[in-house]
């Protein structure tokens, strides 16, 4: 017992270090745009408009250890307990050795390592969606893991509402199959009610989060001007303005820019000149309001067009999963706040590779190819495992083919279309690809012993298998078939 304890302890640690490569290669902690303002909210309290607070507070590890490597530790570490409770739930009974070989082809073929590797509230995205995935379709597992389970992927949903939004969509989705079960019996194995617990004690991570931290109890801040970036890029506010400004150029105080506008949502919001920041920025509530106004009117007066132009962004983000996205030389972003609240870690910060720039355009095949070839064969998984009977390789498959649309919605329809949006979850595919094959191979091994059951029971009745031999034989396939718990 204590040697296998010893050999699980080695295991998750390796598993966590592989997650963590490309830091240890860039030689720091890698950093986004948006990292920034998570760094220093441990010091301030202060949480921009368009953040919430619970990842924020994640990074009290950071300045506790007066660098950021203690954050990205804790979520590689989570990564990975998420991963070994649901594999545990999808898959009972594999070998975690197995489970430490899938990790490694994931960290090298996918860009799974470099997301963990960052301080980022999606770091923990794909791994959020595994465990609700083991929540609805996984066999039930004891008290303690199956809380852990729950209490791991409600704390990494609240990093980021996008997980919040994605997850209330399979919620819906899983209620929807629990209701047809009624009428159909081959959708029984799936559940809903600790899923359900698990959103319900996100939202309630996340609204505390944001109470102790502004004062006001929100999910979601007001986020027209989000909306607005995005039907800038659609291009349905140049639409808009065209229509209506030449009739009052009071009506909007965008009508002088209409013919300036960005192309981009992210130039809109980040550049440091044009409308948004001439217009007072994030700290403009006329322009809040006037955002709004116009996001209002373009959904009335352009409903089937907006409808297609989203759709479009949707369609357009499911495919965009190229790693890298927005890993700059960060010099002119982080050097300053670093040399302010991380002292002690400025000198590490300046000799990481990546503030003398990563190369990233020999991922972009790779990315492409491994994404589109894993959901072939995730697919192709799931029919044969159709037809062997098993009900919840098909059922896991389908989930994370309705994460990986509902991804695509949220992020790409509902904010803008970016590589790390989808990204982050590109690794899911394969994975359930590999669990899927485990799972088909152990259905195959009990179904062996099983027709070997029956013939060793077929010669016992002719008199050719002693009795002992026959004991044995019925108590081994006993044995196998107790492995999988019947959700």
């Amino acid at each position: 017992m204590v040697t296998t304890r010893i050999g699980h302890v080695s295991v998750f640690v390796i598993m966590t270090a592989l997650l963590l490569w490309p830091a240890f290669w860039n030689g720091a902690p890698l950093f986004y745009y948006d990292s920034v303002d998570y760094l220093v909210q441990p010091f301030t309290g202060e949480m921009p408009v368009f953040r919430t607070a619970p990842y924020g507070w994640f990074q009290w590890l950071a300045r506790l250890g007066g660098n950021p490597w203690p954050t990205i530790v804790a979520q590689a570490a989570m990564v990975t307990g998420i991963a070994w409770l649901s594999v545990d739930a999808l898959v009972p009974g594999l070998n975690r050795l197995w489970l430490l070989a899938g990790v490694a082809v994931l960290s090298w073929l996918t860009g799974l390592s470099w997301y963990v590797s960052q301080v980022m509230a999606d770091s923990l995205t794909g791994a959020v969606f595994l465990g609700a995935i083991a929540l609805a379709c996984g066999r039930r597992l004891p008290l303690v893991p199956r809380i852990l389970l729950m209490v791991l992927t409600a704390l990494g949903m609240a990093f980021h509402v996008s997980h919040i939004a994605v997850i209330c969509g399979l919620v819906l989705c899983v209620l929807a199959a629990r209701l047809a079960s009624l009428r159909v019996p081959s959708l029984r194995f799936i559940r809903a009610r600790d899923l359900v617990l698990t959103l319900a004690l996100s939202v309630t991570t996340a609204v505390f989060a944001n109470y102790a931290t502004t004062g006001r109890v929100f999910l979601l801040q007001n986020a027209a001007n989000l909306r607005l970036a995005l039907l800038i890029e659609t291009g349905l506010v140049k639409d808009y303005l065209d229509e209506v400004c030449p009739q009052n150029q009071r009506i909007s105080h965008l009508c002088p820019y209409r013919k300036t506008l960005p192309t981009t949502a992210n130039a809109y919001l980040w550049n440091t000149f044009g409308p948004f920041h001439d217009l007072g920025g994030w700290k403009s509530e006329l322009h809040k309001q006037e955002a709004a106004t116009i996001v209002g009117e373009i959904l009335r007066r352009y409903p089937g067009e907006t409808a297609a132009r989203l759709g479009t962004a949707a369609f357009r983000q499911f495919g965009m999963v190229e790693t890298g996205d927005g890993l700059r030389p960060m010099f002119w972003h982080l050097e300053k706040p670093i040399a302010r609240f991380y002292p002690g870690f400025l000198e590490e910060f300046r000799r990481a590779r990546q503030q003398h720039h990563i190369e990233f355009s020999h991922y972009a095949v790779r990315d492409d190819l491994v994404y589109w070839l894993s959901l072939a064969g995730m697919v192709g998984i799931a029919l044969f495992g159709w037809q062997m009977g098993s009900r919840a390789v098909p059922g896991a498959t389908a989930l994370v083919f309705l994460i990986l649309v509902g991804n695509a919605v949220v992020c790409g329809a509902l904010s803008n279309p970016n590589h790390r949006y989808q990204g982050r979850i590109a690794w899911l595919p394969l994975f359930a690809m590999m669990l899927g094959a485990a799972e088909l191979a152990r259905l195959r091994r009990r179904e062996g012993l099983l027709a070997q059951a029956q013939t060793s029971l077929g010669r016992a009745d002719l008199g050719l298998l002693p009795s002992p031999a026959l004991a044995r034989t019925s108590s081994n396939t006993r044995r196998q078939e107790r492995v999988r718990e019947t959700p």
